[in-house]
């Protein structure tokens, strides 16, 4: 849409300039028709690279828009991949610290039985 405006906006301020500066210019009315007539293929070859730009520009923005669209797809699969290689190559490594874990957790459950102090909840 933004596109499509800046188009319009080039057409009608080319248009606007190349009138004003055609009716500024001392001339008559005869030589100004001549001028006009002669200008308007001018005009007309001026509209139709405009039109055709502005299709080579639509098309870019097109395929620009798919090809990040593709980019982004396959950059999503990669990541879940690399993801989910992390946590195989991670999982042994888990495995054994949560086994340390629960053996320390087990030493220290076996040192405050074995200390059994004064006043701690395990005497009473």
């Amino acid at each position: 849409m933004k596109v499509k405006s800046l188009m319009y906006g080039l057409i009608v301020g080319g248009i606007v300039a190349g009138a004003g500066s055609l009716l500024s210019a001392p001339s008559s009315g005869k030589e100004l028709r001549g001028k006009l007539k002669d200008k308007q293929n001018d005009w007309k070859l001026t509209l139709e690279d405009l039109k055709e730009r502005a299709n080579e520009l639509k098309a870019s923005i097109g395929t620009l828009s798919q090809e990040s669209k593709e980019t982004v797809l396959q950059l999503s699969k990669d990541l879940q991949a690399s993801i989910k290689e992390w946590q195989i190559s991670t999982a042994p490594n888990n495995e054994r610290l949560q086994k340390e874990i629960e053996t320390v957790r087990q030493t220290i459950e076996d040192l405050e039985k074995s200390i059994d102090l004064p006043g701690s909840s395990q005497s009473k």
